[in-house]
């Protein structure tokens, strides 16, 4: 059961064997797309590939929809998820195909003070004939995460897709930031799943998955839990009901937060002659432009210098007479000047960037390139807020 992530150690070697490397903490998964077994048949094979892929990748995630009855595949790109569905088919031999994709939007904290809002969950229930019950109390704010100067609290924020969770396990002591249960990096052998502590963080988990506004996973969110108890003789699970309970009442006190979407940085290297329509089209497609880099002609460095290289020589190749074809023509004045580039960095909105290769390839003649890396979530206005929910059946 081991998966990507993990420290292998050997008993039979000397020294320590309590040796751990640092954790791999994947960014938050900004696209998903539901998964469509071919068959009944194919469904149980499709969810066993599904577990051991999730394994090797830690970035990937799957979860099911109870509302619409689909398990959803989430991912860090379209070509992260088309590289999925491949390891699928060829890996594993199963039979399956992705719909369509679909973004993933979060939705952050309502409440902007900086006091936050504080919560007590009292959780009863009668189980077998007997009365069980946990108390749970918690702060919840904002998390601003420019504030975040600890390796370990980044880490932690990380693990959870943007928000912060810190736990007192005694009121007498300080707060501590712990990573999501979920994730590799935390440490389920001083943890357990019937430890208090692990209880407590699923049922934060379970909250953080869906808003009770707008039913999207919720992030930026700074959870402070700051005394937690069991009552005896009751199971763990009572917790994480407790849990769940009081960050829903932080929740709904806080009111609606602000609906995010995730961005992405492009980079794109195109000619001179194809830089207004690439400027135009990103910035249509709701693209902020932050630089527009001078490039130069094919050249070498000598000496750390650039050296200019002129255009190539025509002689040798052969040109077909202009009444043959009219490319001849442009073939002839581009080898009449060297062909400068230009370097446009932008980032833009990944719902409006996922068919962007063939957009790009349109308006640039297939002579420019581009490169995407994430940039982070990143709150909408009330319009586009509209769209989104609309998108989503919620408006």
């Amino acid at each position: 059961h081991t998966r990507t992530g993990d420290t292998l150690t050997s008993f039979n070697a000397g020294g320590s064997s309590d040796a751990t490397l640092r954790s791999i903490v994947p960014p938050p998964a900004v696209i998903s797309a539901s998964v469509i077994p071919h068959s009944q048949a194919d469904v149980q094979p499709v969810q066993e590939a599904l577990a051991a892929l999730s394994r090797t990748d830690p970035s990937v995630r799957v979860t099911e929809d109870a509302e619409e009855g689909q398990t959803l595949v989430h991912g860090l790109g379209a070509l992260h998820l088309e590289i999925v569905e491949g390891r699928l088919k060829d890996e594993w031999g199963v039979k399956v195909q992705f719909g369509k994709r679909r973004v993933s939007y979060r939705e952050n904290f309502g409440y902007e003070g900086e006091e936050g809002v504080e919560t007590r969950s009292r959780w009863e229930k009668d189980m077998g004939g007997k009365r069980v019950g946990a108390t749970v109390e918690m702060k919840v704010s904002a998390l601003v995460r420019d504030a975040l100067k600890e390796d370990s609290s980044k880490q932690a924020v990380d693990s959870w897709g943007g928000s912060l969770v810190s736990i007192a396990e005694k009121p007498e002591e300080e707060l501590e930031p712990f990573p999501s249960p979920e994730s590799t990096s935390f440490n389920h052998t001083l943890y357990p799943a019937t430890s208090p502590v692990t209880a407590v963080l699923q049922g934060v988990l379970s909250a953080l998955s869906s808003s009770p506004h707008t039913t999207l996973p919720l992030s930026h969110l700074n959870i402070a839990i700051t005394s937690f108890e069991l009552d005896q003789g009751s199971p763990p699970s009572t917790l994480t009901a407790a849990a769940s309970d009081a960050l829903r009442q932080a929740l709904f006190k806080s009111g609606p937060g602000q609906v995010m979407e995730p961005y992405i940085n492009v980079k794109i290297d195109v000619g001179e002659e194809g830089l207004g329509k690439v400027v135009r089209d990103l910035t249509e497609n709701g693209g902020e432009i932050l630089d527009l880099a001078e490039g130069s002609s094919t050249g070498s460095t000598t000496g750390g210098e650039e050296e200019e290289v002129g255009p190539y020589s025509s002689e040798g190749i052969y040109l077909p007479p202009k009444w043959v074809t009219p490319a001849s023509a442009s073939l002839e004045a581009k080898s009449g000047g060297a062909s400068f580039k230009r370097s446009v960095r932008a980032v833009a909105p990944l719902a409006k960037m996922l068919d962007y290769s063939s957009r790009l390839r349109a308006v640039s003649g297939g002579q420019a390139t581009f490169e995407m890396s994430i940039e982070g979530f990143r709150p909408v206005g009330d319009v586009r807020r509209l769209e989104i929910l609309k998108e989503m059946g919620r408006a």
